[in-house]
């Protein structure tokens, strides 16, 4: 009968399936890392490691926000052999070249727009240009030139950006932060102690920055501590308080969640990196695995700050490497991807 209790459960059955199936499908985000790396190649798949492709030869992958975009480094052909800077989009077609003279791939950011990137440029020796580059026309601009480490777009605004410099290659570096806006050309000192480096700007206000501390005390040179700045340059506060080995240096940004709830850290040093959580209102630190030498080696966050992406097998040249996947309150590593590192997801 029309109106039994097992006519209408049916009916509402069929009333719930024609529901999801109206809903549209959830697009999975992509990964990117390389293989080989004494004949390093770039390849592409589903952020859950399915679905491997291979782009083409070069490291050191990074994806768009929006994962529409793979820009990649390789050494480019010919006598003087000059790293290149490549572009490919993830759906396919050709890989284009945007740029040569490309340097250090430590220093990159992405605009968060995804229209942007910025990148060194320049000799190998001597001083280098930060150049922010347009991925659609390839169109470049200077923003700065000297020495650098690190650079970083506001997440809010891809005409403003963060980065350090030193006027010298003397160590330890006179460096210090210097926040750029690419609308009008205007250029701020954020830091002026000489000791100040590696910013990364967060979300809320937050730029989280290494100063180089205790190089009195220490034999080998100054240790990394993380502080935190406005991007004015108001509000400086010292978040961590780190106990770092002699042959190590400490922490350095990684990369931030959305929210500014999670922040990802590397500690490095000699035969040393692995991936340390930091609460970003304590400055508590966690580290992620146990191993040290050929620890997890973290990458990215998921927008959301749950899941920490990196690979496990240390940073030295070798076989056995893995593209894993960590929750970021800790647990076991899911492996994504074998013979596989320097991996960058868009989820």
């Amino acid at each position: 009968m029309p109106n039994s209790p097992k006519f209408r459960l049916i009916a509402l059955l069929i009333a719930v399936a024609s529901l999801f199936a109206a809903l549209p499908a959830v697009a999975q985000a992509t990964l990117v890392f390389s293989r080989n790396p004494l004949n390093p190649v770039v390849f592409k798949a589903n952020d859950n490691g399915s679905g491997v492709q291979r782009i083409g030869p070069g490291f050191s992958p990074k994806i768009s926000p929006d994962g529409e975009t793979i820009v990649f480094f390789r050494n480019g052909n010919g006598k003087k052999q000059k790293p290149e800077l490549m572009a490919v989009a993830t759906a396919g077609g050709p890989v284009r070249k945007l740029a040569d003279n490309w340097q250090d791939n430590f220093v990159f950011a992405w605009s968060p727009d995804s229209q942007s990137v910025a990148v060194l440029l320049g000799p190998e020796l001597g001083k280098q240009k930060l150049t922010t580059i347009n991925v659609i026309s390839g169109a470049q601009r200077t923003v700065a030139s000297g020495y650098f480490n690190g650079v970083s777009f506001s997440p809010e605004n891809p005409s403003e950006l963060v980065y350090g410099r030193a006027p010298s290659e003397n160590y330890p570096p006179k460096t210090n932060v210097f926040r750029a806006s690419l609308s009008d050309g205007a250029t701020v000192q954020l830091t002026k102690d000489n000791r100040s480096e590696a910013p990364l700007w967060g979300p809320n206000g937050k730029v989280v920055f290494v100063k180089l501390v205790g190089e009195k005390q220490r034999k080998y040179g100054p240790k990394n501590e993380l502080y935190m700045i406005s991007p004015t340059g108001t509000g400086t506060r010292r978040l961590t308080n780190t106990k770092v080995d002699p042959l190590t240096v400490g922490l350095s940004p990684t990369d931030w969640s959305t929210s500014g709830n999670q922040l990802l850290t590397e500690y490095g040093g000699q035969d040393t990196s692995y991936a340390v959580a930091v609460d970003p209102k304590t400055g508590a630190e966690r580290a992620l695995t146990k191993e040290r030498e050929v620890g997890f080696i973290g990458t990215a966050l998921s927008s959301d700050g749950s899941t920490v992406l990196g690979w496990l097998g240390g940073f030295e040249p070798g076989p056995n490497k893995k593209v894993v996947s960590i929750p970021y309150k800790g647990g076991k590593p899911r492996v994504l991807v074998t013979n596989a590192a320097e991996p960058d997801w868009s989820r």
